[in-house]
C-alpha cells in the first residue's frame, strides 16, 4: 500500500464497535424474525445481513506516511465531535504532526489480512491485529476483557454505556493462528517482533469464546482467572453452548436442549446470569423454565445477578455452590487472594460502566 491511511489502536477498536452497532441496527426483530442474539445462538446466523462488515485485504505493508488529503476527506465524513484517530504509519519520518491524529510506528511485515478496507484509500486493522495493538493501552486484564468482547456475541457501544448482541468478529483460534502466522512471517524475513505480542498471548490464553454480554465475560473472568490474577481458580467454563437433555427429560418436557450462559462438564453444572437484558418479561419466564427443566434432567443450576457480582460473600457463594457441582474443594481464599480479588472486581465492574 502506498498511500491513504490506517486506523489502528483505539480508533480500530471504537471502529469495530460501531460496526457491531451497524449490523445489530440492519438486523433489528419484527414480528416475523426474532431477535438477532437468538439467530445467532439457534440457528448459527442463518440469514444475518452482514453487509456492514469491511471486507479483508491482501495489504501485508503500512504506508510509510499519512495520505493528509485522503486523511481531511475521511474527517469530513465522519462529522464533527470525533475523537482523535489513531493511525499507522511504517517510517519514523511519517510520525509528523497531523491535525486530528495521532500516528503509531508500525513497521514491518504483516500477514494477508491484517486490514480491511473501509472505502478506498481507507483500511482499519483486522479485529486480530487491534487486539495486539490495544495491548499497549491496555492492562492485561482489561485486555483478556477486549478478546471477550472480539470473540462473544455482543459490541460495546463506542460513545456510552451499554452493548448491542451482534456475530463475534473473530474468535479465540482465529487470533491465535494470526499471532503464529505474525511471528512466524517476521522470523523468515530477520523482523523484529512487533510490541504487544507476547502480552497479548499471555492475555488470549484467558479468553473464552461465545459471551453475550460484558456482564456474562466479566463473571467468566472473576470466576475462572488464576487466583494469582484475582479470579477463584474455577476450571474454564464453556460460555453458551447448547446443553442437550437426557432422552428421558426431552421426552418429558418436549425440548431436546437449551442454550446456557456459563456451563462445565457438558452441561451437568451450568450458571445463569440474570443480566439487564433479563428484564423482559419473556425472556425472564424462559429461564426460569430452563432452570427448572434443567434440575429435573439432574444438572446443578446456579443463578447470579449484578448485585451478587459486586459483593464479596455472594459472589464467594456463588464460587462455592460452582466449585461443590464439579468436585472441587474449596479453600477460603488468603487475605492476600481476597484483595487481589476485591481489586479484580472492582476493574472490571468500573470497565462495565465505562464508555
Amino acid at each position: 500500500m502506498s498511500e491513504g491511511i490506517v486506523l489502528g489502536f483505539e480508533s480500530a477498536c471504537a471502529l469495530w464497535r460501531r460496526v457491531g452497532e451497524r449490523v445489530a441496527l440492519r438486523n433489528q426483530p419484527d414480528e416475523r424474525v426474532a431477535p438477532l442474539l437468538i439467530r445467532l445462538l439457534f440457528d448459527k446466523g442463518t440469514g444475518v445481513d452482514l453487509s456492514d462488515m469491511p471486507q479483508r485485504c491482501r495489504v501485508t505493508r503500512i504506508p510509510a506516511s499519512v495520505d493528509a488529503p485522503k486523511l481531511r476527506i475521511f474527517q469530513g465524513e465522519l462529522g464533527e465531535g470525533e475523537a482523535v484517530l489513531h493511525l499507522c504509519v511504517s517510517r519514523r519520518t511519517g510520525r509528523r504532526f497531523v491535525s486530528g491524529a495521532i500516528c503509531h510506528l508500525m513497521s514491518g511485515s504483516y500477514p494477508a489480512g491484517s486490514f480491511s478496507r473501509l472505502e478506498d484509500g481507507v483500511l482499519v486493522a483486522s479485529p486480530e491485529l487491534t487486539f495486539m495493538q490495544m495491548a499497549r493501552f491496555l492492562d492485561e486484564d482489561l485486555l483478556v476483557a477486549y478478546g471477550y468482547e472480539l470473540c462473544g456475541y455482543f459490541a460495546r457501544c463506542h460513545d456510552e454505556p451499554g452493548f448491542c448482541n451482534c456475530p463475534p468478529l473473530t474468535s479465540v483460534s482465529r487470533i491465535s493462528e494470526y499471532l503464529g502466522r505474525l511471528e512466524q512471517l517476521r522470523e523468515d524475513r530477520g523482523e523484529g517482533m512487533p510490541w504487544g505480542l507476547s502480552k497479548a498471548r499471555r492475555a488470549l490464553s484467558h479468553v473464552r469464546d461465545g459471551a453475550a454480554s460484558p456482564e456474562e465475560a466479566v463473571v467468566a473472568m472473576v470466576l475462572t482467572l488464576p487466583k494469582r490474577r484475582g479470579g477463584y481458580g474455577i476450571p474454564r467454563a464453556c460460555l453458551n453452548a447448547v446443553v442437550r437433555l437426557g432422552a428421558e427429560a426431552a421426552e418429558l418436557f418436549g425440548i431436546d436442549s437449551f442454550v446456557c450462559d456459563l456451563s462445565w462438564n457438558n452441561g451437568s453444572t451450568v450458571l445463569e446470569y440474570q443480566g439487564s437484558q433479563h428484564k423482559l418479561r419473556s425472556r425472564r419466564s424462559y429461564d426460569l423454565r430452563k432452570g427448572n427443566v434443567l434440575v429435573a434432567d439432574g444438572r446443578s443450576v446456579i443463578e447470579m445477578d449484578r448485585r451478587m457480582l459486586a459483593r464479596r460473600e455472594f459472589m464467594d457463594e456463588v464460587a462455592k455452590s460452582v466449585s461443590m457441582a464439579l468436585g472441587i474443594r474449596w479453600r477460603s481464599p488468603s487475605p492476600r487472594a481476597a484483595t487481589k480479588q476485591l481489586a479484580l472486581r472492582n476493574k472490571l465492574i468500573q470497565h462495565l460502566d465505562a464508555r
